[in-house]
């Protein structure tokens, strides 16, 4: 569940994202956008990594 922001709160989340677009097939100027995000900075190469390879083998069936 998402919690709203209390009015005041100047926090900051910092998150690594990352977005592909894969062209639909036998269309014109369609895509499918594909993104995850994750909050560990640390491991942000890593997240790339793993989410190239995911979308790397993204197919239309």
């Amino acid at each position: 569940m998402i919690e709203p922001h209390a009015q005041g709160d100047t926090r900051t989340l910092r998150t690594v994202l990352t977005q592909t677009y894969i062209p639909v097939p036998g269309t014109t100027g369609q895509v499918v956008l594909v993104s995850g995000a994750s909050p560990v900075l640390g491991l942000a190469e890593a997240f790339h990594d793993v989410f190239d390879a995911v979308t790397g083998a993204f197919r239309f069936v």
